[in-house]
Order: C-alpha cells, then sequence, then structure tokens
C-alpha cells in the first residue's frame, strides 16, 4: 500500500446555507458541536506533517468551510507548517472580496467552487438557492483581481450533462485554473435518479478525452470517473492504429457533446511532469468533522477517529485501504479487468450501489476480454496523454 496518501480531505463544518441535490455531507443550517475544535484541528495538522514532506496536501471542505470563524487561523497555521492548503467554500454571501483576501492571507493556495450548470436556473436549481449563480461569477471576478487561483467543479448529472461543452467554456471564460469533473456517487442526499446511465458515463469518459485535448485549462477526471482511464488508453490506441476503432463505445450523448466541443488541439510536450494521481489508487483519505476517517468522502466505512489515534497510525494499519489498492481482492468484471494496471472501477460507487466496495463498478460497460491489446505501458500512455493539462496542475487529488 502507498506510505502516505497525497491529500487530506477534512470536512471542517458541516453547516452550510445551501440545499444542494447531491450533496454528499447532508449538510444543514447549523454548525454541529461535534466538530473538531480549533486546538483539534492544530492537532490534525501536526498528524499530518507526521507523514514526512513532501505532506498530504490538506484540502478543508464542509458545509461551507467560511461557516468557521477561526478557518483563518487554521489555515495560517498550516502554511506556517509548511502544509499546503486548497479551500472550498459554498457560494453564499460570506465569500466576500474581504474573506477572500483573508483567505489569501492566511496561505491558502487555491479555491475550489462548484459550478454544476452553465447557467443560473441550472445551476440554482441544483443548489438549492437562487443567487448562487451570480455569487460564483462576483467570486470568480474578485478572485481574478486579487490573484488568487480557482478551480471549478462539476458534479455530472442528468441534470446538467448535456451542458458540459457550455459549462468548459464558462469555465474557461472566467479565467479557472483548471475544471474538474466528477461523476455523481449516490450518497448523502444524492440518489440514483439523479445519475446517468451506464451507457452515459461511457459518453461522458469520451467527452472528457476531448476536452482535456481541446481545453487550454486543466480538465481533471476525478471521483467516480476511474473508468475514465480505460477509454483514454483505448482512444489512444485508436487514433495510433493499434485497436479498431470500433471497440469504442460512443452513443448518442456522446455525439451531442462532441458536435457542440470547439476543436483546439493543443500539443503534447515529449517530455513534462507526470501528475502524481497516476501513481497508486485511492491515495486521498477523508476526515469528517467529527474526526472520523474515511477511505473517501463517498465512503463512509470509518477506519479510526483522530482524536483517538493519529491519521498516520490509522492509514497505515487500514486493511480496507489495503484491500482497495489490491486487485487480487476485488470481484466481478473488475477483478479480472485487463485495464486493472490503470483502473479499479470506482470504490466508493460500487460501495454506494451494492454495499460492497470490492464489488465491481457497477456503472461500467467494459466486458473484460471483449478488446484484442497489443503490449502497451497503459501508464505511458495516460503520461503521454495527461501531461498536456495536468502538467499545469499544481495539486493533486
Amino acid at each position: 500500500m502507498e506510505l502516505k496518501p497525497v491529500s487530506v480531505m477534512w470536512e471542517c463544518t458541516i453547516a452550510c446555507g445551501l440545499r444542494c441535490l447531491h450533496c454528499k455531507a447532508s449538510a444543514r443550517a447549523e454548525r454541529s458541536p461535534e466538530e473538531l475544535s480549533l486546538e483539534e484541528s492544530f492537532s490534525l495538522i501536526e498528524q499530518i506533517t507526521e507523514f514526512g514532506k513532501p505532506y498530504p496536501v490538506l484540502r478543508i471542505t464542509g458545509g461551507n468551510a467560511l461557516r468557521r470563524e477561526d478557518l483563518f487561523e487554521i489555515i495560517s497555521h498550516a502554511t506556517e507548517q509548511g502544509v499546503r492548503v486548497t479551500v472550498a467554500p459554498s457560494t453564499t454571501p460570506l465569500l466576500t472580496r474581504r474573506n477572500i483576501e483573508r483567505l489569501l492571507e492566511a496561505g491558502c493556495e487555491v479555491v475550489a467552487m462548484s459550478i454544476d450548470g452553465a447557467s443560473a436556473e441550472t445551476h440554482d436549481a441544483f443548489r438549492g438557492r437562487a443567487g448562487t449563480f451570480a455569487t460564483l461569477l462576483r467570486a470568480t471576478r474578485i478572485m481574478r483581481e486579487l490573484g488568487m487561483p480557482f478551480r471549478l467543479l462539476t458534479t455530472v448529472t442528468r441534470l446538467n450533462a448535456r451542458e458540459l461543452p457550455e459549462i468548459m467554456e464558462l469555465a474557461e471564460r472566467l479565467g479557472a485554473a483548471g475544471w474538474y469533473l466528477y461523476m455523481l456517487i449516490p450518497t448523502g442526499r444524492a440518489t440514483e435518479r439523479l445519475a446517468l446511465s451506464p451507457e452515459e458515463h461511457e459518453d461522458v469518459y469520451n467527452f472528457i478525452y476531448d476536452a482535456m485535448l481541446s481545453s487550454h485549462i486543466t480538465v481533471n477526471a476525478i471521483a467516480g470517473c476511474e473508468p475514465y482511464r480505460r477509454v483514454a488508453v483505448l482512444r489512444y490506441l485508436a487514433e495510433q492504429g493499434e485497436v479498431e476503432a470500433g471497440v469504442l463505445r460512443q452513443g448518442e450523448l456522446y455525439r451531442r457533446l462532441s458536435a457542440r466541443l470547439e476543436r483546439r488541439k493543443v500539443e503534447v510536450p515529449e517530455e513534462a511532469e507526470w501528475h502524481s494521481m497516476h501513481r497508486g489508487f485511492g491515495k486521498g483519505i477523508f476526515v469528517a468533522h467529527t474526526g472520523e476517517v474515511y477511505p473517501s468522502s463517498f465512503m463512509p466505512i470509518v477506519l479510526g477517529n483522530v482524536r483517538e489515534s493519529s491519521l498516520k497510525e490509522i492509514y497505515s494499519s487500514s486493511g480496507v485501504l489495503r484491500r482497495m489498492q489490491s486487485r487480487r481482492h476485488l470481484k466481478g468484471r473488475c477483478g479480472a479487468c485487463e485495464f486493472s494496471s490503470v483502473c479499479r472501477g470506482s470504490r466508493s460507487r460500487a460501495y454506494a450501489v451494492t454495499g460492497d466496495y470490492l464489488a465491481e463498478d457497477p456503472y461500467c460497460i467494459h466486458l473484460p476480454g471483449s478488446v484484442e491489446l497489443p503490449e502497451v505501458d497503459m501508464e505511458a500512455v495516460l503520461h503521454r496523454l495527461r501531461v498536456t493539462n495536468f502538467s499545469k496542475a499544481s495539486y493533486s487529488n
């Protein structure tokens, strides 16, 4: 198993003024008395440094992180210890110019904000409160003026999948450092009724491949997008004539999305730094507002609690994490898949749908053995494809 996580995502509070349809935290209006105190928050930072340099990145999320009055003090303490910090606030009236200035002054390296539609109509309906789209646009303008890097995150669902080209264009126009896509995981408030079909997932992965090679900003496929890596390898091999184009599964949704994507082929350099997200699986870890530690924010399997044990001890001794990172423990198609060197399927989605985190990814349509592959280093293929955008990204997942 990997010796340490690339990042630690910390749900610093569960309080939030929004009612997002897909909220994994089922956030509520008021703060919880069970949240880590300021002293315990400092202890969490010290536990992160126990992993040694380079320290895992601390990703502070919520709820709405800005609901914690001591947020800036926490960020300052982390940066003083040499821990890099990113923050994902909700787009509420708390996201003011002064608070953005304070994030920058405290040492926050990047702000992550959700964009779930190309218009106020789609985005605000998703977020459960009118005006959030306008707040987002105003915040991005202020961040550009202040020099605060920001990236935009989209959770792909039935409600917004057909707007993806327009969302990407908007992210570029707003000056985002990157556009990060999640596939909906049915947990928290999210239900399977919001999810795309397995075939539509495949279509989105194909669209992401096109977007990564045409956008001038970083495009990143993260939670729930694990099978994208298989699609990327196949697309590349098909373009090189190494496999028949007929092996690609591209349906109506992909054709519609692709037709609206402006073609701007970006030159891929021969040599560039390989983004660390491809050097392992399950390398992040999630700390809830109560101090409980989970494999991810989408997988509520308790591994321990930072109030009782150190994060390093919890991470290094976890049998759950070891099994997740080993192909031989995976079941069904994921256990037999010839793409397992670059994909293990979504463990969070498997758990959410089946209750078994080792089950096959229920939304992946690939049948192991259905493609005759040449001898190929799949990790090198991903390296070759992804350095275009990922070498520009400063933050691991």
